[in-house]
């Protein structure tokens, strides 16, 4: 099952790849010509995005839960971690007018995590939140007194849904197989757990501001 499950991504993600690859070049085509038709284009860019982190996520999800993946916890540069994952989107947040802010306590954070593993959360995020943001999207990177990394991102959207943050206060309810909470929601939920330090284990956490109004995603690594 796992060979073929493998197979099947590899064989999504390539043609994802080619897929994205085109729509590139049909909305340079269009940008001047049919400013409407090339968000379009982007807006389907951003579906195919979510897509391939869906066969990745459920792969990952496979493996993990048969007892056949491990994580590969090292000393990360933090700034570096946000860049690779800001720098996948640039091009897209440019052309939709949204702009990327980041923000830092302290530019030499350092911390113990699985480089890729962090990556995939954010870029899962980064996705959704793109779909739903109005003009801005921010990341908030600190480190606290008591040994906590976090890493909010901050959208100008509408927030999200009650029933999506009453799912992360009842975790009872967050059920992968019953499909209860969305598959990227779980993937992410899993990775920060998997960080543990001291007895404490990762989380995440889903709310909302109201003024300016926007939805609120926050990452805690131990």
């Amino acid at each position: 099952m796992q060979t073929v499950m493998a197979s099947m991504v590899h064989d999504v993600k390539n043609s994802l790849g080619l897929m994205t690859n085109q729509l590139d070049t049909v909305y340079n085509r269009l940008a001047d010509l049919d400013p409407e038709a090339a968000q379009i284009v982007r807006r389907l860019q951003l579906e195919c995005g979510r897509i391939n982190n869906d066969v990745v996520h459920m792969l990952g999800l496979y493996k993990l839960q048969s007892g056949m993946f491990t994580p590969s916890f090292d000393e990360v540069y933090v700034p570096d971690i946000i860049d690779d994952v800001g720098s996948r989107y640039r091009d897209i947040l440019h052309s939709m007018g949204i702009e990327l802010i980041v923000n830092f306590d302290n530019k030499d954070c350092v911390w113990c995590l699985d480089s890729t593993l962090v990556e995939g959360l954010l870029t899962n995020v980064i996705t959704n939140a793109i779909r739903y943001t109005k003009s801005s999207l921010q990341f908030f990177i600190s480190q606290t007194e008591d040994g906590w990394l976090h890493i909010r991102i901050v959208d100008d959207g509408n927030g999200f849904p009650d029933a999506m943050i009453n799912i992360l206060n009842q975790p009872e309810s967050v059920c992968f197989q019953s499909g209860a909470t969305g598959l990227g929601l779980y993937f992410c939920q899993q990775i920060a757990q998997m960080h543990q330090h001291d007895g404490h284990n990762g989380y995440i956490e889903l709310s909302n501001r109201d003024q300016p109004p926007g939805a609120v995603f926050d990452l805690w690594l131990p």
